[in-house]
């Protein structure tokens, strides 16, 4: 149509060039664009981008991109619309009546050839492109009146034509080769400066000692382990004489690198998630050497490797507890790490095992959490969940809470000094088990050793107060204070009580921890447990009559008192205990059903299910429907319960992934392979805590010894990664371009910077 044309300026006078121009005319112009790009391939293959960065190539460069000519593309997307009618389009014969015109297929823009090449000056045709074609020959014609593009053109019909600038580039040439050579120093030197960060940084050592001076003879560990590397590098050794502008021996510098590593652990933990389909949040609360309280946490994911799946652990970070800081900014800033990761709908789990400070806020917490992201479930480990029935139960009875107290200063006494440790070596011939706060089996252990051990304890104590001159007051008094309290006869009773509560809920614990993933058996034990609990309420008076036995045969007394008998109070405390244990099972342990789908894939069972599929356990899978397909997931299940080398070779969730990894079955079985990842990701089979070198445990570990240096974030990842970054470090070359890059980015260090 006759409204696609546009008016082009012509020589001296406006010319129209309409759309009426035969078929015959735009046919050869065509072709003739045509065999110009099939000559010069360069013109189909340049980019705005790379005539913008025209300055900074060298001459012959220049003269090859010259000689190549503008880019030419038919700029098909370049048009104008009155509504759903196009009145303006782009025309090839454009480039004809313009010599200085090019185009940018990618962003449909015009440009000025000679403006991108020579022109500092930032305008339309040199920056965005020009697109308004309703107003493209008023802008033609004042563009080419203006003087910067009068000066380029005037630059490229005369470039090249004298020997300044051939001379001037091979002296860029030059500086640019002495430029580069410093460069590789420089990045040759700061491998060196990587290597002590990341040494200090995984073994936890201070980077600046107390003193800051050059001349101190502790000038702190980062600079003295440099001087230590330099007296077999004498590169490094000159370079830590002589370098004026780069030294690298800053604090300034030394957080950098810190900060650098800590960002490569965070990029490839970042990588792992991405990939990961579901993920599990664990919540920790740790207290550091000044007893502020912090609060971190740590993601439980499966991660694909290069021949096999493995269940991983990433530290994403910790932030201070201070006052106020209750359920609502402690879901806020979980959410916020959650997003920083990408991965808040990947969530299906949330757990706060060791959070003991804002254990009155945990509900909140995980409600909050629920409301953003209602599959993620919120679960203790199985073993965890047993702790705290027998945690709780001992706070809600003052008595017991008394009783635990001393019992756990009792161990304490004993390991606080050396003197004390070999007396009740020679006495007892074995160590009191110290006690941890979240892990009851200790206390188990404790009770058991001392009703064991009761009358040797107190014949140590007696040592000790018959031999005064070779002990302290303190040790004196205390040692005092422990016999009278083991020669009540209510300590007996505490500790026959627990005793045989214990030998219950030790053997549920071992259960819970070995046959996690077979939740009926699993539930199984805990009624049995329940009813074990409450047959022990029945039987009083048997256990009364063992417990009078014990204290004659100990010569145990009771302390007289006027009211109600003593039996009697002490018949209500055991009732107490009993039905307060009863009470925790049951609400601790009331949603173990929800977890019947962990069932499916107990590989001990697969020729069990062979023979009949439980269809019940699929359906408790509902909560994550949006995963699965259900019809996919029953036919790869029931493939992998009738395979013979399947039943022989796994023995568990964890053995299975690893061999549908190693031999490429994933791909064949995807929604078992999805099955297999979010069982593995839910973190109910062991408690982070107790897992050896589990993220939970060495971050406790890291904050109790945590100096002010270690405040820095990045100090915290690197420690707390090590592996991660000691798999890292096997591609050594990679390991150090992506550290050097990062830090190059801070402050734009232009000396590590190849041009």
């Amino acid at each position: 149509p006759a409204a696609r044309g546009c008016e082009l300026p012509g020589d001296g006078a406006r010319a129209t060039v309409s759309n009426q121009i035969g078929e015959e005319q735009r046919g050869s112009l065509q072709r003739v664009r045509q065999r110009g790009e099939k000559k010069c391939p360069w013109r189909q293959a340049a980019k705005i981008e790379n005539l913008k960065n025209f300055s900074k190539l060298d001459f012959r460069s220049k003269q090859g991109l010259i000689n190549h000519g503008r880019p030419m593309p038919e700029l098909k997307g370049l048009r104008q619309n009155t509504g759903q009618k196009i009145t303006r389009s782009f025309q090839v014969e454009w480039y004809q009546r313009k010599d200085w015109l090019c185009g940018c297929a990618t962003k449909n823009r015009l440009y000025c050839f000679p403006c991108l090449l020579f022109s500092s000056t930032d305008n339309v045709w040199t920056n965005a492109g020009f697109c308004d074609l309703k107003n493209l020959p008023r802008s033609l014609n004042k563009h080419e009146r203006s003087t910067a593009h009068i000066q380029s053109q005037i630059a490229l019909k005369t470039f090249g034509s004298s020997g300044t600038e051939l001379a001037l580039d091979e002296q860029r040439r030059l500086n640019i080769s002495i430029h580069n050579a410093k460069v590789k120093e420089n990045r040759e030197i700061l491998k060196d400066l990587i290597n002590a960060t990341c040494f200090l940084a995984k073994q936890e050592l201070a980077f600046r000692g107390s003193a800051g001076s050059g001349s101190s003879s502790n000038r702190g560990n980062y600079v003295e382990l440099l001087h230590a590397f330099a007296e077999k590098d004498e590169k490094l050794a000159r370079h830590l004489e002589t370098s004026a502008v780069f030294s690298g021996l800053s604090s300034k510098m030394q957080n950098d690198l810190i900060d650098a590593v800590g960002e490569v652990i965070r990029n490839d933990i970042k990588q792992e998630i991405n990939a990961a389909p579901f993920v599990a949040v664990e919540v920790d609360e740790t207290t550091d050497v000044t007893n502020r309280a912090q609060v971190c946490v740590v993601l439980h994911y499966v991660a694909k490797s290069e021949a096999t799946c493995e269940v991983r652990e990433a530290f994403l970070g910790f932030d201070d507890v201070g006052e106020g800081r209750r359920a609502p900014a402690i879901a806020e800033y979980v959410l916020r790490v959650l997003g920083k990761y990408k991965c808040v709908d990947k969530l299906v789990a949330q757990t706060y095992d060791g959070a003991s400070v804002m254990v009155s806020d945990l509900d909140e917490v995980q409600a909050k959490i629920k409301e953003k992201v209602p599959e993620a479930m919120f679960t203790h480990c199985y073993a965890h969940n047993l702790n705290l029935v027998l945690s709780h139960s001992a706070k809600c009875i003052p008595e017991c809470k008394t009783f635990f107290r001393t019992l756990e200063g009792l161990a304490t006494f004993f390991n606080q000094a050396a003197t004390r440790t070999h007396l009740l070596d020679d006495l007892v011939r074995r160590r009191l088990p110290r006690a941890a706060p979240t892990r009851w089996r200790s206390r188990s252990r404790l009770v058991q050793t001392v009703s064991v051990h009761q009358p040797d304890l107190r014949a140590a104590f007696r040592i000790m107060s018959e031999n005064p001159d070779g002990w302290d007051n303190e040790t004196l008094m205390m040692a005092a204070g422990y016999d009278l309290w083991l020669s009540k006869a209510s300590t007996c009773f505490f500790i026959m009580a627990y005793e045989d509560i214990f030998n219950e809920t030790d053997a549920l614990y071992r259960v819970l921890q070995s046959t996690a993933t077979d939740i009926r058996f699993c539930c199984a034990q805990i009624r049995s447990a329940m009813e074990v609990v409450e047959r022990q309420r029945q039987e009083f008076d048997s256990f009364y009559f063992r417990f009078e036995q014990k204290c004659a045969a100990l010569g145990l007394t009771d302390i007289v008192r006027s009211g109600r008998p003593i039996r009697e109070e002490r018949r209500i405390l055991f009732y107490n205990i009993l039905d307060n244990i009863a009470i925790q099972l049951k609400a601790r342990f009331a949603h173990f059903g929800d977890l019947a789908f962990v069932g499916l894939v107990d590989c001990t069972k697969f020729y069990e299910m062979s023979q009949h599929f439980d269809d019940t356990r699929l359906q408790s899978l509902s909560k994550f429907a949006r995963h699965f397909d259900f019809v996919r997931l029953k036919a790869d299940l029931v493939g992998l319960y009738n395979s013979a080398k399947v039943r022989n070779e796994c023995k568990s969730p964890r053995q299975l992934l690893s061999f549908l990894a190693q031999n490429d079955l994933m791909q064949t079985v995807p929604e078992a392979t999805k099955l297999l990842q979010l069982v593995l990701t839910i973190p109910a089979m062991t408690a982070s805590a107790e897992r050896p070198g589990s993220a939970v445990k060495r971050l406790r570990t890291y904050s109790r010894n945590r100096t002010d240096q270690g405040q820095l974030p990045s100090l915290a990842i690197i420690s707390m990664e090590t592996e991660r970054l000691l798999r890292l470090k096997e591609k050594r070359e990679d390991f150090y371009n992506k550290v050097t890059d990062i830090f190059v980015r801070k402050d734009g260090r232009t000396d590590f910077i190849y041009k």
